[in-house]
């Protein structure tokens, strides 16, 4: 039962993960595109924020090559 429940979490855990690495993408996209040779405009992450998508890069990373394995 605990396996059970813990599965779900790490599962939901790893979407949370997927959804962060999505839009921290799309925001750098959306920076790029905007950005000109005359002004170009930066992606900029706060240290909080930066913290947390290399650790959600890094589960989702993690998660595609070895699986959630409990």
């Amino acid at each position: 039962m605990f396996l059970v429940i813990l599965n779900k979490i790490l599962i939901i855990v790893f979407f949370m993960s997927v959804l962060n690495v999505t839009r921290h993408t799309y925001y750098f996209i959306q920076a790029w595109v905007k950005s000109s040779g005359e002004s170009p405009q930066k992606y900029i992450l706060s240290g909080g924020s930066l913290w947390v998508l290399s650790i959600s890069l890094a589960y989702v990373l993690c998660t595609i090559f070895n699986g959630i394995i409990l």
